[in-house]
C-alpha cells in the first residue's frame, strides 16, 4: 500500500494563530498514542490533497517522534476552499479497523446512450481489514448496464482478504428508464394550452 510522509510541528498556541502563519493546525489522537496538536505547512498540505487519496497511509513525524496515521476527517474554508484543520487518527498496523472505500465507476454505459438515467446509489462500501490491506477504492465496470440493469455490493471484485460490512444486497449503481410523461401531467398541460387559448381570443 501506497504510504505519505508529512512532517509536523508541536503547537501550544490556539489555530488562528497558526492560520496567519501559513500553517494548517490538526490534532493527532488515537489509541496508544497522546493527543497533540499540531501545525504543518500550508504548501505541504495542499501537495497532499493533490498526491494523496483516501485512506492512505501517513507516517506522520511530528517533533522527535514518527506515527503511523490516516486522514480523518478535514475541514475547508466554504468560499476559498483551503484547508482549515485536519484530524490525524494513529493507527496499530496489527489491529484491524474499520474503513469507507470509495466506488468509482469506469466505463461507458450503452441504456445511458439510448437515454437512460445513469444514478449511483452508494459511494462508499464499509470494510474491516488491516490497516495495510485497505484498497484505495473498488472499481465498476458499467460498459454492460442497459436500461433497468444495476450493479450490488456482491458484484465487486474485492481482490483482498476484507470483511465487508455493508450488505451485499446494496445498489451501487442502475440505470434507470427516462421519465416519462404521466396522463395527468399531459392533460394538465393540454388545460393549460387551452386556457392560454382562450385568453388570446378573448382579448382579440
Amino acid at each position: 500500500m501506497e504510504r505519505y510522509t508529512l512532517e509536523a510541528t508541536i503547537r501550544a498556541d490556539k489555530g488562528r494563530k497558526a492560520r496567519r502563519d501559513n500553517l494548517v493546525p490538526a490534532v493527532l489522537y488515537g489509541p496508544g498514542v497522546e493527543s497533540a496538536h499540531l501545525a504543518l505547512a500550508d504548501a505541504q498540505v495542499n501537495q497532499f490533497f493533490q498526491r494523496g487519496s483516501a485512506n492512505m497511509l501517513i507516517d506522520l513525524v511530528a517533533g522527535e517522534k514518527k506515527y503511523t496515521v490516516m486522514l480523518k476527517d478535514f475541514q475547508r474554508h466554504r468560499v476559498k476552499g483551503t484547508v482549515l484543520h485536519l484530524d490525524f487518527y494513529a493507527v496499530d498496523l496489527t489491529h484491524k479497523l474499520t474503513a469507507a472505500v470509495p466506488v468509482h465507476l469506469v466505463g461507458e454505459s450503452p441504456g445511458v446512450k439510448e437515454g437512460g438515467i445513469l444514478q449511483q446509489q452508494t459511494r462508499d462500501v464499509e470494510i474491516r481489514c488491516l490497516p495495510t490491506d485497505i484498497p484505495q477504492g473498488f472499481t465498476v465496470d458499467i460498459s454492460a448496464l442497459a436500461i433497468g440493469d444495476s450493479r450490488t455490493v456482491a458484484d465487486l471484485d474485492l481482490g483482498g482478504d476484507y470483511e465487508v460490512l455493508t450488505p451485499v444486497t446494496e445498489v451501487l449503481v442502475s440505470v434507470l428508464a427516462p421519465r416519462l410523461e404521466t396522463e395527468d401531467e399531459a392533460e394538465e398541460t393540454d388545460e393549460a394550452r387551452t386556457e392560454e387559448d382562450e385568453t388570446e381570443d378573448k382579448g382579440e
